[in-house]
């Protein structure tokens, strides 16, 4: 198709292009300002290696908060107006849909209970549109776990008895999980793309109103340019207290970062991997994605498909929309800090792979962009680290070597070092406040466009969230900056970073767990505060901020996991969002279908279920053979596997290791002679 932007109405690309040059504009400018003032204020005697680096360090960071400054200031600005995205079709929502659509939930060891009563919520939600029928389901399972692959099956065959009749759903379980998300994608377009005109493509944690699933449909049709549409998610359902935070600062502060990304994206937006609707032809034509030669993490499949799925969508001409407009798409958080940063573990490894395809041929500039802004979102903090490690050296190195006033050639005066000590003040508090006001920012439109306080806890319980919440961050911000310089660090060693299935339990983080993660961080921040107040005391006011954190992180880790402490924040009316003070329909159809779930989910696990079941065994047996070829397995698991039936059938005890059940489940002449011995 045209690779030419298609104007679609009431904006040009002159216009959007205008957009991009003020806004970077003025990145630029701020960025040239203050590193110019920072070179100045930079203590004259320092040798020419240690000047460079410290401008070089300061430039990386300041352009990072400048970026993040301005593109909230715009997106401040277009929360104000209350104006929708322009340059896309709108369409009455009324309209009757003449597509087909598939809904995707791609699984990993995921709690089936959770995954399939979510999509019933969907599904009679989508009943209420009168749509329905231009929707199917589709559970797209990578499963490894044999007892969470069993109950999969089990579940799906009882949740159709419960879906709308004329909305159909789907299992496939994939026996090899290559490339991961993305290939589990790709392998349903290839199997059954070509029936579909669109597909949304969900998280195990996704949920979505059946009004917003047809408005993005709806969207697709008339906008025949259009290869994706992202609907940013919103965080819900947490109870922990890190989740709880998350959550509040998601519903205050996100909105404002939403609306300033689309500001200047436009139609060349970024896709999220989840909670969006992709043109299927668009993916097919344009998203073969590349396996990188060599070793992970740099090499193999990418781990962060998403923006390269987007790029390439949007090399090919079609557009991508991110619209903040649209509502009704949720999604859960990590419950602690330690289970967002394994999850950051992964991401990041995605995005370092980036590297490998910035500059490749016939991208567009924003996609380049997209992918420079995903690599320096993880590159910042190493960079934070060298920079606050280059401070702290000089001003120790100082106090060990005083300056030479009196060089060994004779002058009449000194040579005094310049040193300007307000003007490092002036900068540090201009850095501090670009960071610090997106977030007053995102809190003056809650005050100005909430129709109700009292849904966020009333006037003065929003006043201390957001001052708790503040104090929060600035505590944990330093815990995750090293998270994620040692994650880049690992990766940059050779370390990869595997997938696994992300924690959503709310047990919290035990004192053992915390320690092993933690001690590092507070043995640094311990060390740091002695040493800055031994030999370096001008500075121990300044660094406190900082240390702090580090000190207390194995409690906060501890304390901030837990639901009770979550809870009580709740009863005491923080962090609360609108979604429960007046909780969705969705949320409230996806606890119901949980709880109708449970009743009917079979109270046998695994094999076990298989053998004393005779429709799940039939149902699991019709299923191997429309799924693709069984793995291979070694020599020594089948011996050992038959060795240990042949043991069952003499005592009736079934003891066998993860793949010995999961070479039993591939072979239903064993399944069938195991259900016999166990009558």
């Amino acid at each position: 198709m045209d690779n030419e932007y298609i104007i679609l109405s009431n904006i040009t690309k002159r216009q959007v292009l205008l957009r991009r040059i003020v806004l970077f504009g003025l990145v630029l400018a701020s960025v040239v300002f203050a590193t110019f003032k920072w070179a100045l204020f930079i203590p004259s005697d320092l040798s020419l290696f240690v000047r460079y680096g410290l401008i070089f360090l300061f430039s990386a960071t300041f352009g990072w908060i400048s970026l993040y400054f301005w593109s909230s200031i715009f997106g401040f600005v277009e929360l104000l107006r209350r104006k929708k995205m322009p340059g896309i079709k709108r369409v009455s929502t009324h309209k009757k849909l003449t597509t087909k659509t598939a809904i995707l939930m791609p699984v990993y060891n995921e709690n089936p209970l959770n995954v399939y009563a979510n999509l019933l919520a969907m599904a009679r939600d989508l009943e209420k549109t009168g749509q329905e029928s231009a929707f199917d389901f589709f559970v797209l399972s990578d499963t490894t776990k044999p007892d969470v692959w069993v109950q999969e099956e089990a579940l799906w065959l009882e949740i159709k008895k419960k879906f709308p009749k004329n909305v159909s759903i789907y299992y496939r379980h994939r026996p090899k999980n290559i490339a991961r998300k993305s290939g589990n994608i790709e392998d349903f377009c290839v199997r059954w793309g070509y029936h579909y005109d669109f597909m949304i493509v969900l998280d195990a944690d996704s949920l979505m109103t059946g009004e917003t699933v047809v408005q993005m449909a709806q969207l697709m049709e008339v906008n025949t340019t259009t290869g994706i549409i992202q609907a940013p998610p919103m965080i819900i359902n947490t109870n922990s207290w890190f989740a709880r935070i998350q959550q509040f600062a998601g519903r205050v502060y996100g909105p404002i970062v939403s609306a300033g990304l689309a500001y200047w994206q436009v139609w060349d937006s970024n896709y999220w991997g989840h909670n969006a609707i992709i043109r299927v032809k668009a993916f097919i034509e344009s998203c073969g994605l590349p396996v990188f030669p060599g070793q992970a993490p740099f090499g193999g499949h990418i781990l962060s498909h998403d923006f390269v799925e987007a790029a390439l969508i949007r090399r090919d001409g079609w557009l991508a929309w991110m619209l903040p407009e649209l509502k009704g798409s949720y999604e859960e958080c990590p419950p602690s800090m330690i289970d967002f940063a394994v999850r950051d573990r992964r991401w990041c490894q995605g995005n370092l792979q980036h590297l490998r395809i910035l500059f490749s041929k016939k991208l567009h500039p924003v996609s380049r962009i997209h992918f420079t802004l995903g690599i320096m979102s993880y590159l910042s903090s190493p960079l934070w680290f060298l920079f606050l490690l280059f401070g702290l050296g000089i001003a120790l190195w100082r106090e060990f070597f005083p300056p030479e006033y009196f060089s060994d050639t004779k002058t009449l005066f000194p040579s005094w070092p310049v040193f300007d000590f307000v003007g490092t003040v002036m900068l540090f508090g201009l850095s501090m406040g670009m960071l610090f006001l997106p977030k007053i920012l995102g809190f003056l439109i809650v005050l100005i466009q909430a129709p109700k306080k009292k849904t966020y806890g009333g006037y003065w319980g929003l006043c201390k969230t957001f001052f708790i919440e503040t104090l929060f961050s600035a505590m944990t911000a330093p815990i995750m900056m090293l998270f994620q310089t040692k994650i880049v660090f690992d990766i940059l060693m050779g370390f990869d970073a595997g997938w696994s299935s992300q924690n959503r339990d709310t047990n919290g983080t035990s004192w053992q767990e915390a320690f092993k993660r933690h001690y590092m961080h507070t043995a640094l921040g311990i060390a740091t505060t002695i040493i800055v107040y031994l030999y370096a005391n001008s500075l121990f006011y300044w660094i406190l901020p900082i240390t702090v954190g580090l000190i207390l992180s194995i409690p906060i880790s501890v304390f901030s996991s837990r639901e009770t402490t979550g809870l009580w924040a709740k009863r005491h009316k923080l962090f609360l969002i609108p979604e429960e003070y007046k909780k969705p329909t969705i949320l409230r159809m996806a606890e119901e279908a949980c709880a109708e779930l449970l009743l009917v989910a079979p109270c046998e696990k695994g094999i076990h279920l298989l053998l004393k079941n005779p429709i799940y065994r039939a149902l699991h047996i019709y299923m191997l053979s429309v799924n693709a070829p069984a793995p291979d397995f070694n020599a020594e698991v089948e011996k050992n596997t038959l060795k240990k039936v042949q043991v069952f059938a003499n005592t009736h005890q079934l003891d066998l290791s993860p793949d010995e059940v999961k070479y039993c489940l591939y072979q239903p002449a064993l399944l069938e002679e195991m259900a016999l011995l166990s009558v």
